[in-house]
């Protein structure tokens, strides 16, 4: 006798919980042969394309699960973190919040939505969604970890530190909490962690993550105690396993920056008048930890700026404009050949339409809508040439420290763009190279680009923050100056320091590791992109 489809459905599951994919796609096409409305099996078949990579595919099954099942929370939760995955920010945002109205039947559901409400830069109400999955299964460590990092996003930080610690205390080996536990303490003092800490990083059994994770927060409870040598033998102990990576990126970063010098050679013109139709594009970019969440901090205090935070929709619309001419990376000289190949409005057309879904649902926006990806520096000929319009705030700090602050923090550690980051001279090397590009864009497009200098900024606030609003045409508002007051959220390292009125700790810190920094230092004095008192 034929198998049932309950009986299939059942079985499916299993094969779900063991991880076989193959036999789970077989009993779901099983089933909809003989049920074409039986809306699990759709949803069964979206997980097995995810799980394959296929994310368009899976969304669309999905979708077909949604039709027949619309009010199903588990489906919507699911739903809203793979629109996010795709960069359909507005549409993840209606099912995160269709999943809620829908209610998630377990912890699992409200950790899902509240992920995906942090990611869509919505912490408010992504803390309400993770407070509520600790409250349904508070002994799982990761959900008291989602939970710690929004409240760390939110400027939180007793809050913060509250979760990240129950999560160790549940799990004492969870490697990212303790990193996590650390950033909470760039400005603060020493903790009592240091033997926990030391114990840790020293374990055989460590993954190249772990390793990563335990090191950086071990270097910061040294830094903090004063011992700048132990906190520089910390971090290379941590990078090691991940120091390949820096190294066969070399190559690869290298051509890009090559590739980016020469394809833009010439401007497109003048500025032309800011558009009337809309809040006009404001991009601040620069070396990830020179500024640009200050500044992004100070121009949102403004009534005029409105944040979209640090988002990757320029990259994507200038990769989706090289269409099939480019490669499979998001940026590199083969897709800068056919995004240049490409009419200058397709990149402007796929960008505008992403913006603009971020705004569903929100206020509207004051005259400028400000885009805070620091690495939107490498697309800046782009920029000026597909948004015209566009103001552009770039910010420059000493290489030293630039190379310095970057080798000590740790960014996304899947995304490439970072590699360079787990080596010394591999940082030292990519400072160099992103230099000499922001000094080819300044001398291609001269006051089309405000360039800001983070010392002069630290150093005199009001002088530099004066002439930023007079770039933009906007009259002088006090608060600026006041931008620690400012309560919106912040998903970047610098979450807590932004909350925090402005000061001088971090100038110059590379004198405390300069023997360290010896052979980064070494290499920007080749390139020539030293301060001129420094080569001299």
């Amino acid at each position: 006798m034929a198998e049932s489809v309950q009986a299939l459905h059942r079985r499916a599951q299993r094969h779900l919980n063991r991880g076989e994919y193959g036999p789970l796609a077989a009993c779901c096409k099983a089933i909809i042969a003989r049920r074409q409305d039986f809306a699990d099996a759709w949803f069964l078949l979206s997980v097995v394309a995810e799980a394959a990579g296929d994310l368009p595919r899976a969304e669309g099954l999905r979708a077909r699960a949604l039709e027949l099942d619309a009010g199903n929370a588990e489906y919507l939760a699911q739903q809203a973190r793979l629109l996010s995955r795709l960069n359909r920010n507005a549409e993840a945002l209606a099912a995160a919040r269709g999943a809620l109205d829908a209610g998630p039947a377990n912890a699992l559901g409200f950790d899902t939505v509240g992920v995906v409400l942090s990611r869509l830069a919505r912490y408010e109400e992504a803390r309400g969604a993770l407070a509520e999955a600790v409250r349904l299964a508070p002994d799982n460590p990761q959900y008291r970890f989602n939970l710690a990092a929004a409240e760390q996003f939110l400027g939180h930080a007793e809050a913060a530190e509250t979760h990240y610690r129950a999560a160790l205390a549940q799990r004492p080996d969870f490697a990212r909490a303790w990193w996590a536990l650390s950033e909470l303490r760039k400005t603060g003092g020493a903790s009592a962690d240091l033997p926990v800490l030391t114990a840790q990083a020293e374990r055989t059994d460590l993954s190249a993550e772990d390793a990563l994770y335990l090191g950086h927060a071990l270097a910061r409870e040294h830094e903090l105690r004063g011992d700048h040598a132990a906190a520089f033998r910390a971090l290379e102990k941590g990078k090691a396993g991940r120091r390949a990576r820096a190294l066969e990126g070399r190559a690869r970063d290298a051509a890009l920056f090559t590739a980016l010098r020469e394809s833009f050679r010439e401007s497109d013109g003048e500025r032309r008048p800011a558009s009337t139709d809309g809040a006009t594009p404001l991009f601040v970019v620069g070396m990830p930890r020179t500024g640009t969440t200050l500044v992004e901090r100070i121009l949102t205090s403004h009534d005029a700026v409105t944040s979209l935070g640090e988002i990757q929709d320029l990259a994507h619309a200038v990769r989706r404009s090289a269409g099939s001419g480019g490669s499979g990376a998001v940026l590199d000289p083969a897709v800068v050949r056919a995004a240049l190949a490409a009419p200058p409005g397709a990149a402007a057309a796929h960008y505008l339409e992403s913006t603009a879904a971020r705004l569903e649902n929100t206020a509207a926006p004051g005259r400028y809508l400000l885009d805070k990806m620091p690495l939107n520096a490498l697309y800046l000929g782009f920029i000026l040439r597909s948004l015209p319009s566009a103001r552009i705030v770039l910010l420059r700090r000493d290489p030293r420290d630039t190379c310095l602050s970057n080798y000590r923090q740790l960014f996304a550690v899947d995304y490439s763009y970072y590699d360079y980051h787990y080596d010394l001279e591999s940082t030292a090397r990519y400072v160099a190279d992103f230099e000499r590009l922001m000094a080819h864009w300044q001398a291609l497009y001269g006051e089309r680009i405000h360039s800001l200098s983070y010392e002069a900024l630290v150093t005199d606030p009001e002088r530099e923050v004066r002439a930023l609003l007079a770039y933009l045409d906007l009259p002088w508002e006090p608060r600026c100056l006041a931008f620690h007051r400012n309560a919106a959220g912040v998903a970047t390292p610098s979450a807590l320091q932004v909350r925090q009125p402005l000061y001088r700790d971090a100038l110059e810190r590379w004198r405390r590791y300069e023997r360290e920094l010896a052979p980064a230092t070494a290499i920007l004095a080749e390139a020539g992109v030293l301060p001129p008192a420094a080569g001299a």
